[in-house]
C-alpha cells in the first residue's frame, strides 16, 4: 500500500492506493497514524479511491485509527470510497460509525477550519 499525505485547511489528507489486507499495510498505517498524533495532527480525512480491496484486518485498523484519533480529540473521516470498499463498509454497516463524504473536499470542510 502506498500512503500520500497533504495538508488542506488543517486538515491531513491520507491517499491510500492498494490492498488494505493486514500486513504489512497495517503496520504502515500504524506507523503513519502514530507520527500524526506525535506531532498533534487530529482530525484526518481517508481517501480510499485508490484502495483496491480490504478485509477485517485492515477495517480493524481502521476503527483503531478512529479510536486513536477520537480519544485525541479529532476524528477520522472517509472519502471517496469506491464501490468495493463502500459494498464493504455497508455489509458491516461501519456507515453508521465513520463519516463518509463523496469528495475529499467535503471531508475537509466538515471539520471546519480546523488550524
Amino acid at each position: 500500500m502506498n500512503i500520500t499525505e497533504q495538508l488542506r485547511e488543517g486538515v491531513v489528507v491520507l491517499r491510500l492506493r492498494g490492498p488494505f489486507t493486514g500486513e504489512p499495510e497495517s503496520s504502515e498505517f500504524q506507523k503513519k497514524k502514530y507520527e500524526l498524533l506525535e506531532s498533534t495532527k487530529n482530525k484526518i480525512v481517508l481517501d480510499l479511491a485508490g484502495t483496491t480491496m480490504i478485509n477485517s484486518a485492515g477495517l480493524g485498523t481502521l476503527i483503531s485509527a478512529l479510536v486513536s484519533f477520537r480519544d485525541s480529540g479529532g476524528d477520522l473521516r472517509l472519502a471517496r470510497l469506491n464501490k468495493t470498499i463502500d459494498d464493504v463498509i455497508q455489509k458491516v454497516q461501519l456507515d453508521k460509525v465513520f463519516k463518509i463524504y463523496d469528495t475529499v473536499e467535503k471531508a475537509v470542510s466538515s471539520f471546519g477550519h480546523a488550524k
